[in-house]
């Protein structure tokens, strides 16, 4: 990622640039699945907090923030990169490290090698003293731990842009990720901890993800009741999505699967607030993963419930919210009319409807009603 971003700095014709510009070049360039698997907005804020650090970005205040976690400037004036190394001191430094190790930027960014100098010294020993049969892959923090003694450096955005500027990847230090688990749950009473394992080749395999925590524990109440149909839709797991985090952690999914294959007939339901940023992170599930043959869906009768019963007094936005047109396109699209225009108009005039607005007394309710 940060690579792409010197990139962008380098070729980007003026000296002032608009961050959501920047965002959408990293977006392009990478993919969105791909800009998620890299940490997504968190690991972007991070590094462009990090060129602020080495002065290489200078916040334009007046642009004033983009109302994100965490925040960012709507601008940044690029400042003019340091003098080069002189040429002998070029020499000396390709001399000295491993040749894996690709420390072109270090010889025009002198004030960089001075900072990485000891993770580029760590990187030098483990590549000096690796063995031609390669022992058993461990994680990236443990990978982390062993070589800098900073577990979580490796997978924090500074170590990232750190591996990215010297031209190396995980597999090059025998290591991997490990997915961020979510919070599931299985209804026991079904007998479905065994079908999980060997799901069904015939019949679709729903999936139920809701956003929020207290909308999780209030479906899962009633899953304890054997309370699992609404609209003729059996669900047979129950994921909560903690936000934003789902991005991050819905390739766990394939850890509960034998051999990490998903099953054809399963579709996954996303259940949100009717919100631009809920919307937002449904969107962005489905272009993230959907490529890799999840099926994922809006839980079209959860949402329709939600604004037939609150839809007329739907409150206004507390916090501004960016609204991505292309996002509530893509959303409203699996809407039938006239359902589909009153959705428009509510986010487009400001107002939201969270989901706890369907309680657990409403669910239930529904689930008698269209079981």
């Amino acid at each position: 990622m940060l690579s792409l971003i010197e990139q962008f700095l380098t070729e980007v014709p003026v000296k002032r640039i608009q961050t959501k510009v920047l965002e959408d070049y990293l977006i392009k360039n990478l993919t969105l699945q791909r800009y998620w698997q890299k940490g997504g907005y968190p690991a972007f804020a991070a590094l462009i907090g990090q060129l602020v650090m080495e002065n290489r970005l200078k916040p334009i205040k007046v642009r004033k923030t983009n109302g994100l976690n965490p925040p960012l400037f709507n601008g940044y004036q690029i400042i003019p990169a340091a003098k080069s190394l002189p040429l002998e001191e070029q020499r000396q430094l390709l001399k000295y490290y491993h040749p894996k190790l690709d420390l072109a930027q270090y010889l025009k960014r002198p004030d960089l090698y001075k900072r990485d100098e000891p993770y580029l010294e760590a990187l030098d020993r483990y590549f000096r003293q690796a063995t031609e049969t390669p022992a058993r892959p461990v994680t990236i923090n443990e990978r982390s731990f062993e070589l800098f003694r900073d577990e979580k450096f490796l997978a924090s955005g500074p170590g990232q842009a750190l591996l990215e500027s010297v031209g190396l990847v995980l597999a090059d230090l025998n290591c991997h990720y490990t997915y961020e688990p979510f919070f599931y749950y299985v209804p026991a009473l079904l007998g479905l901890k065994q079908e999980l394992k060997q799901p069904s080749r015939e019949q679709p395999f729903h999936i139920l993800i809701v956003e929020n925590k207290d909308t999780f524990f209030s479906f899962k109440s009633l899953f304890l009741e054997n309370m699992v149909t609404w609209d003729g839709i059996t669900f047979k797991f129950l994921i909560y999505g903690e936000g934003r985090k789902i991005l991050r952690s819905f390739s766990f999914l394939k850890e509960l699967f034998p051999g990490g294959i998903i099953p054809s007939n399963l579709i996954c339901h996303y259940f949100g607030d009717l919100d631009p940023e809920g919307i937002a992170i449904y969107d962005e599930l489905v272009q993230a993963y959907q490529p890799q043959g999840f099926k994922i869906v809006a839980a079209r009768f959860f949402y329709a419930e939600l604004f037939k019963r609150h839809g007329t007094y739907a409150p206004k936005l507390k916090t501004s919210q960016r609204r991505q047109a292309e996002a509530i396109d893509r959303f409203l699209a699996e809407f039938e009319l006239p359902l589909q225009n009153d959705l428009e108009h509510l986010l487009l005039s400001g107002r939201y409807l969270p989901q706890e607005g369907l309680s657990i007394a409403l669910l239930a309710e529904l689930h008698k009603l269209h079981e």
